[in-house]
């Protein structure tokens, strides 16, 4: 069964926590005295919108972050400029492409000229969208698909938030969930993280592809961090089985109401020519009785001389 634990992903934890260090006012030749947490990120938002960013803290012991006084941080033999985080400053970049099993190589140079590498390779196959539907049933279990990549250096996260509320489940895959390319969320689980209210949940998957640094830094880490998401509205019904319930229902009020009468219904058929024979037969009756009529007058007449 998963577990599901907290893990602290240090690119997105970084930033607003840290100070300048004193190590800002040192020229450094030591790189024990520097720890690199060097992240490139890679986002699909929920509207399929792409961003790329390079960022690197230089940390001293403290997890405080350092602006070298002489030398600097180079990405692919490109030099990174200096920014800032409320104190703390960073090397970094948003104009950096991300590209399948290309390998990134940022280079620490200290004051002494020494340049120190760390390298990270792409994978094979870089994350795409996630396969979920708008809305789905919450007394169902929701399984997300997506495209695995079959790296040994990348793990993959998946990350639920309940509308605006700041708390998140974060799970790490097992790896066979990762390879076969989908994972299950219980209806135990959606519960859970909705407190069985249902609504907007927000679906993130990260992939984390991890590298080395160099040996002479004291510790420290370089990834490539992709991440993907997918908003789902959470409800107690089947979106489908809702559509054709009412529709079913229309159609039966309709079977219950009677018809009325067709208009035509009402009026006697008439046969072909009918017209035709009334109007000689009262054509022919009352030429009869006008023959009557005028014999009686006659007579009457006749009788009066």
């Amino acid at each position: 069964m998963n577990k599901f634990i907290t893990l602290i992903i240090a690119s997105f934890l970084l930033f607003g926590c840290k100070e300048n260090s004193p190590l800002s006012d040192v020229e450094l030749n030591d790189p024990k005295l520097i720890s690199p947490e060097i992240t490139i990120t890679k986002t699909l938002n929920e509207r399929g919108r792409e961003q790329t960013k390079l960022v690197v803290f230089l940390n001293d012991k403290n997890n405080n972050s350092i602006d070298l006084l002489k030398g600097g941080v180079l990405i692919n033999n490109r030099p990174l400029g200096v920014s800032f985080d409320g104190e703390a400053p960073y090397y970094g970049t948003s104009i950096i492409n991300l590209i399948t099993e290309k390998e990134y190589s940022v280079e620490i140079k200290l004051a002494d000229n020494e340049s120190y590498p760390c390298i990270v390779k792409s994978p094979e196959k870089l994350l795409g969208s996630l396969n979920l539907k708008e809305y789905h049933n919450m007394t169902k279990p929701l399984v997300v698909y997506w495209d695995y990549n079959d790296n040994p250096n990348t793990k993959y996260f998946l990350e639920v938030r309940y509308e605006n509320q700041t708390q998140e489940e974060l799970l790490e895959l097992r790896p066979i969930e990762a390879r076969i390319g989908f994972h299950s969320f219980s209806t135990q689980f959606l519960e859970k993280v909705t407190e069985g209210k249902g609504g907007d949940i927000l679906v993130t998957l990260k992939a984390v592809t991890s590298g080395a640094v160099s040996a002479k830094f004291n510790g420290g880490s370089i990834q490539i961090v992709e991440s993907t998401c997918r908003q789902v509205t959470l409800g107690s019904v089947d979106a489908d089985v809702s559509f054709f319930n009412k529709k079913e229902n229309e159609e039966g009020q309709h079977k219950l109401t009677p018809k009325k009468p067709k208009e035509e219904a009402k009026k006697p058929k008439e046969v072909s020519g009918f017209g035709w024979l009334k109007f000689v037969l009262f054509g022919a009756g009352g030429l009869l009785f006008g023959f009557i009529l005028f014999s009686l007058v006659n007579k009457r007449k006749n009788k009066k001389q």
